[in-house]
C-alpha cells in the first residue's frame, strides 16, 4: 500500500512538473516529408533567421509523434576535383663518375607556363632488380639541386617504378644518380606527372530583395533595411539607373566606393558592396550614401546576397514534420550524436524539404509590462499544490 501510495506521489509531480517547464515558442514550421533518400535536411529562410536566437539554439525539430528530432547544421557542400598534367622527358646526357651512373632528362616541349610535378615516373625493359637512386633538380642544366633519395624496383612481377615528390616540383631538367649499377639499368621512358586532388568549399546563398525606406538626411542618403537580423550577410547591390561615384557605408562597418558610369558607350559599374560574412544583430539595418552636394541618387531597389545554413536529420521514419522556434527559455544549442557522423551522411546525400507554412508571430511588447511574473507565480503554486497532497498522503497512510 505504501509502495504504491509513493508511486502515485510521484508520478504526481513528475506530471505536474513536464507541464510546468514545457517550452512556449512563437513560431511552428510544418514540412512534408518527400524523395526516397533516408536523410532529409531543410533549409533555414530569412523569417526563420529573423525570429531565432543569435545561436540558432531554440531551434527544435519534432515528427509526427511529437518526439525531438536530433539534427546537425550544414553550412556549405564540398567538391572534389583532380588536376592532371604530364610532360614527356628527352634523353639529353649520360656518364659514369666512379660507381655512379647519371642520366639527364629534360622536358620535351617546355611549355609557357611553369613545368609543375609531383612525381616522375620511368618506363624500362629490364627486371629482377631493385635500386635506390638519388634525384636531383635543375632549371639549366647546369645548376643541380637534390630532390630526394628513393628506391626503384620489378622484382616477380611487384613494381614501383614512380617516385613521388614531397612537394611540387618546377624544374624543367632532372638527373638519375645510380650507383653500382651492375645490372645496367637503362630507361626506355621518363614521364614527369603533376597529380593532385582539390577539396573546395561552397557556401549555401541565397538573394533576397528587403523591404527599405529612404530617407535624406543633409548631404546624405540613408537607406533603412528591414528583415536582416540574423542573416550572414556577403554583399549588398543598389539598384539604380543614376550616374554617380560615391562613398557607400553599411552599419557604420563596410565601406566602399560604389559607381555607375558611362563613358564613350562604355559602362563602368560596380554597385556592390562587400560585407565579408557579417551577421546582422538588429531588425533594422542602414546602408549610408554619402552625396557631398551632389543629388542623392534614385535608388531602385536594394539586393542582399547571405549564407544560410541546412537542418539535417535522419527522415525516413514520419510522414511530416514541425519545426519549432523562437523562443527566449532555450540557450544552448543542441547537441545529437548524428554530428559525429555527418561526414558519411553529407556523402551519402539527402533529400531538401519545403516548409509548407509558418505559423505564429513574434510576441507583442507591452508598454507596461507587468509588476509580477505570474507564470512564475503559477509555477510555485503548482509545486506547493504537488507538495501538500503528498503531505496529505503521507499522514493517512501513518494513520
Amino acid at each position: 500500500m505504501i509502495k504504491k501510495a509513493l508511486i502515485s506521489i510521484v508520478l504526481f509531480v513528475v506530471l505536474f512538473s513536464s507541464s510546468v517547464y514545457a517550452l512556449d515558442f512563437a513560431y511552428t514550421a510544418r514540412i512534408e516529408n518527400a524523395g526516397s533518400k533516408k536523410y532529409k535536411a531543410i533549409r533555414l529562410t530569412p523569417r526563420i533567421y529573423n525570429n531565432i536566437g543569435s545561436n540558432m539554439a531554440d531551434l527544435v525539430l519534432y515528427d509526427e509523434n511529437g518526439e525531438p528530432v536530433p539534427y546537425f547544421i550544414n553550412s556549405f557542400a564540398e567538391s572534389e576535383f583532380e588536376a592532371k598534367k604530364s610532360y614527356t622527358m628527352n634523353l639529353v646526357n649520360s656518364f659514369v663518375k666512379g660507381e655512379d651512373y647519371y642520366f639527364d632528362y629534360t622536358v620535351e616541349n617546355l611549355p609557357d607556363e611553369d613545368v609543375i610535378a609531383t612525381s616522375i615516373e620511368i618506363k624500362t625493359g629490364k627486371d629482377g632488380f631493385a635500386k635506390r637512386v638519388e634525384i636531383l633538380g635543375s632549371y639549366d642544366n647546369i645548376n643541380w639541386e637534390k630532390v630526394q633519395d628513393d628506391i626503384l624496383y620489378n622484382v616477380d612481377g611487384i613494381k614501383k617504378l614512380e617516385i613521388n615528390f614531397d612537394t611540387v616540383k618546377k624544374y624543367t631538367h632532372y638527373r638519375f644518380k645510380i650507383p653500382n649499377n651492375l645490372e645496367k639499368i637503362s630507361f626506355s621512358s621518363v614521364e614527369l606527372r603533376y597529380n593532385i586532388v582539390y577539396h573546395e568549399k561552397e557556401y549555401f546563398s541565397e538573394t533576397i530583395n528587403p523591404e527599405y525606406t529612404v530617407l535624406e538626411q543633409e548631404n546624405k542618403t540613408v537607406v533603412k533595411i528591414n528583415g536582416l537580423k540574423n542573416l550572414k550577410l556577403t554583399g549588398i547591390t543598389l539598384k539604380t539607373d543614376s550616374t554617380f561615384k560615391r562613398e557607400v557605408s553599411f552599419d557604420g562597418r563596410a565601406s566602399k566606393t560604389l559607381y555607375n558610369l558611362n563613358f564613350n558607350d562604355t559602362q563602368y559599374t560596380d554597385l556592390t558592396l562587400p560585407v565579408e560574412h557579417y551577421k546582422v544583430d538588429s531588425d533594422t539595418s542602414e546602408l549610408v550614401i554619402n552625396n557631398k552636394d551632389d543629388k542623392p541618387i534614385n535608388i531602385q531597389g536594394i539586393e542582399v546576397k547571405y549564407l544560410f545554413d541546412e537542418l539535417v536529420f535522419e527522415g525516413s521514419s514520419s510522414k511530416e514534420y514541425v519545426l519549432k522556434f523562437g523562443s527566449n527559455e532555450i540557450s544552448t544549442p543542441k547537441s545529437y550524436d548524428i554530428s559525429s557522423y555527418r561526414e558519411y551522411i553529407l556523402d551519402e546525400g539527402y533529400d531538401i524539404l519545403n516548409i509548407k507554412e509558418i505559423i505564429g508571430e513574434p510576441p507583442k511588447a507591452t508598454e507596461n509590462p507587468p509588476k509580477y511574473d505570474y507564470k512564475l507565480i503559477f509555477n510555485i503554486s503548482i509545486c506547493l499544490v504537488a507538495v501538500i497532497m503528498a503531505v496529505i498522503i503521507f499522514l493517512k497512510i501513518k494513520k
